[in-house]
């Protein structure tokens, strides 16, 4: 079986995303692999490495519940519950985004 891709290439490392792969979207309109993010970030960070670890791990932790929002939200069949789950997911992909600005602006990631 393939794994089903995205659209889009990391533009770090240059491959392509895959949906099971976790990623994250920049505020250059970007989209890189989380972990080709928070590898980069981390060899370029501005602040107290630990510091930006902590953020970088709070990343990590949303994008995995967007993932398992998405792969749940499949089994659902109530409306009320899908609704419900659907605005959970949205809530995590502004924290992603929020964190994913603030990985930015103390790393050199993107320069």
């Amino acid at each position: 079986m393939s794994r089903p891709e995205t659209k889009w290439t990391c533009d770090l490392c240059k491959n392509k995303i895959y949906w099971d792969e976790l990623f994250t979207f920049t505020g250059k309109k970007t989209v890189v692999h989380y972990t080709c993010f928070r590898d980069k970030a981390s060899k370029t960070a501005k602040i107290e490495p630990s510091q930006l670890e902590v953020v970088l791990d709070m990343l990590e932790d949303e994008l995995r519940d967007i993932t398992i929002y998405k792969q749940k939200m499949n089994a659902i069949k109530e409306e009320d519950i899908k609704k419900t789950l659907e605005q959970a997911e949205k809530d995590a992909e502004k924290n992603s985004a929020m964190l994913t600005r603030v990985v930015e602006k103390y790393s050199g990631v993107l320069d």
